[in-house]
């Protein structure tokens, strides 16, 4: 099922992001690199709950975590109506439609909360969900040379966007 993180799943989804870190190499933070603990989780989903343009889905199976989505909505002004993703899945649940179900709410609440763009940065070598994205109307801006390194190799990311259009929005 995929909802809304509540404040009760603070401790989960801290331990949720840390497991996935472990997992791949296609997120941000390295193993062991982040340190959020179960307090500051509760902190982090109260604040995106209180902005309008911010929120956090999780996948909940069996009542686990398995897979999130951070909607990181702009606070100035002249970018409120964007919003950044941060999308997070465990490998054993690829492949299920978990990450479209994910990608479906996020649609919803950017409707919703008026957003008329919705940016991402992907590896360039995550096939899978640059396909995924595809599928969800995202296209590709640009490329972003040498952005990460990742065991010693500098690795391109492409930046990618999704337009609402008025109709939508």
């Amino acid at each position: 099922m995929i909802r809304r993180a509540t404040l009760m799943d603070g401790k989960a989804l801290s331990d949720l992001m840390r497991r996935i870190d472990r997992e791949t190499k296609y997120m941000l933070y390295e193993p062991e690199e982040r340190s959020m603990s179960t307090e500051q989780a509760e902190a982090f989903i109260e604040r995106f709950g209180q902005a309008a343009n911010s929120d956090i889905f999780v996948v909940d199976v069996d009542d686990q975590l398995v897979g999130y989505v951070l909607v990181v909505g702009g606070k100035p002004s002249r970018i409120r109506h964007r919003a950044n993703l941060v999308i997070g899945l465990l490998d054993a649940y690829t492949g299920r439609g978990l990450g479209a179900g994910l990608l479906e709410a996020v649609d919803a609440f950017a409707i919703e909360a008026g957003l008329v763009r919705l940016e991402l940065t992907v590896r360039k070598d995550n096939l899978r969900a640059i396909e995924l994205y595809h599928k969800f109307g995202f296209n590709i801006e640009g490329t972003r040379i040498a952005s990460l390194f990742i065991d010693g190799e500098y690795v391109d990311e492409l930046a990618m966007s999704k337009i609402f259009t008025a109709e939508e929005v």
